[in-house]
């Protein structure tokens, strides 16, 4: 294909997400004007506004054209210092995105006047009780995203500048740093951490086990170039030389992973190992190892219940097998998620605001209550496209490291969407982590967007006609 051809094939691909993402805006924005759902509301905090005392009118509308505005200007970036990169990855991360800020904007009002008439009430009961002020974080969320998104993408065309010839020579000779300075980084904010509901999970305002996530995909991106062979081998027969070969890689996993566990953060601590697993059979282990790692998931997991340390795997594991009686939350999730039953209860006409953490733990669920199966269902499609996109990368590249780094990309962010939609609709027990490019969080979105850049630089790291 010529790369004019590529260019018009990727700016129709772009224009057509952008309408999509910016049509599902002025239904929110219509919607909001139907329910006579004023921007801004007196509280016991003071007067508080859905958007920003900065943009009163259409908050919703404005937002559509900053996020339009943003993207375009990344795809006039990529196509010209990346003419041959994937036309596909930036508009499907576009889409993701969007429907992800759509569902931020839309809860921003619910959840800020939930909050307000819940301080009401206890202020009410117990005058002298001291309340933390967060109306205004919930009243600001969408905002708040949107900046996060921006963010994000000026970090993904960062990254696609600097993953240069120089820095992949780099990055695959250290690959025992990056295990380094994982355990650091989750030591000092065991250590340091803000304390929030029992954890220390934010170092600084920055959830450190996001970046864990990347620093754990450069490490056996790294291990496996050098080693992959070795490893491979077991293909043929010769069980010591596999074990002489994966077994620093299996140790360095559980070193990282020991220290999430003891900081109970248990979400990332199954997402990583199913990765180190999956990137093992990458490099050529026999399905009967594969089989032996998941086996002992599942036998950790039973132990942990049987023992009921940390508590939090019996209260997820009791909130799975009996929800209705066991855990409201999940009660709630099952309730939405039921009556979006195939369309959907139309944009901010649901009740998601009514789901504890629905923006970081079950916007999903938002998605399927407010646009139903055939919204979640699109969500599914366009992950499997990126996923199907970073394979397509990996046939045409003929660099190994380069290969292994998407292969471990791709893992990591399947994995990360299996785990957190099925915990959504209660098919496993639901673990803390995010729904890629989706979710609030800006940590989750400044690293998802890096290695968004890094795929793009990667496809488009050479010329094919």
């Amino acid at each position: 294909m010529k790369t004019t051809e590529k260019d018009n094939k990727s700016t129709i691909l772009i224009l057509t997400s952008l309408l999509i993402v910016v049509s599902g805006m002025w239904l929110l924005q219509a919607g909001v004007m139907d329910r006579n759902v004023s921007p801004g509301f007196f509280t016991f905090e003071g007067v508080f506004y859905s958007g920003s005392v900065f943009f009163y009118v259409h908050p919703n509308a404005l937002a559509a054209f900053f996020f339009m505005f943003i993207f375009v200007l990344s795809h006039v970036f990529i196509r010209l210092r990346l003419p041959d990169a994937d036309p596909f990855l930036l508009p499907v991360v576009a889409i993701l995105t969007g429907l992800g800020l759509i569902v931020m904007l839309r809860l921003s009002p619910d959840l800020a006047v939930a909050r307000d008439e819940a301080i009401r009430f206890i202020i009410n009961r117990m005058p002298d009780a001291h309340v933390a002020k967060s109306v205004d974080n919930f009243a600001q969320l969408g905002w708040r995203h949107l900046i996060s998104i921006v963010l994000g993408v000026l970090v993904m065309i960062g990254s696609a500048l600097i993953f240069t010839h120089r820095t992949i020579s780099w990055l695959s000779s250290k690959k025992y740093l990056w295990v380094f300075c994982s355990v650091i980084l989750v030591s000092a904010t065991l250590q340091f951490g803000t304390l929030i509901n029992g954890r220390r999970l934010w170092l600084f305002g920055f959830q450190t086990v996001e970046l864990v996530k990347f620093f754990m995909i450069l490490f056996m991106a790294g291990y496996i170039y050098e080693k992959g062979k070795g490893i491979a081998f077991f293909m043929q027969g010769s069980f010591r030389s596999w074990v002489s070969y994966s077994g620093p890689f299996i140790a360095m996993c559980f070193l990282i992973l020991v220290p999430l566990y003891i900081q109970k953060d248990l979400g990332p601590t199954v997402l990583l190992f199913l990765t180190a697993i999956t990137m093992l059979y990458f490099a050529g282990t026999r399905y009967v190892v594969t089989l032996f790692f998941v086996l002992l998931i599942i036998c950790s997991a039973s132990l942990f219940y049987e023992t009921g340390y940390p508590p939090v795997v019996r209260e997820r594991f009791d909130a799975f097998f009996d929800p209705f009686h066991n855990n409201e939350a999940m009660s709630r999730v099952l309730w939405a998620v039921s009556q979006g039953a195939i369309y959907g209860t139309g944009i901010g006409y649901g009740q998601p605001h009514r789901i504890p953490v629905v923006q970081s733990d079950f916007n999903f669920v938002a998605i399927c209550e407010e646009m139903g199966f055939a919204g979640g269902l699109a969500v599914l499609l366009l992950f499997l496209l990126l996923i199907q996109r970073c394979f397509v990368i990996t046939r045409r590249e003929e660099n190994l490291y380069k290969k292994t780094l998407v292969v471990g990309i791709a893992a990591m962010i399947a994995l990360q969407m299996l785990i957190i939609v099925c915990g959504n609709v209660g098919m496993i027990p639901l673990t803390g982590i995010t729904l890629p490019f989706m979710s609030y969080g800006g940590s989750s979105m400044l690293v998802n967007f890096f290695m968004a850049g890094i795929l793009l630089k990667i496809s488009g790291g050479h010329r094919r006609e």
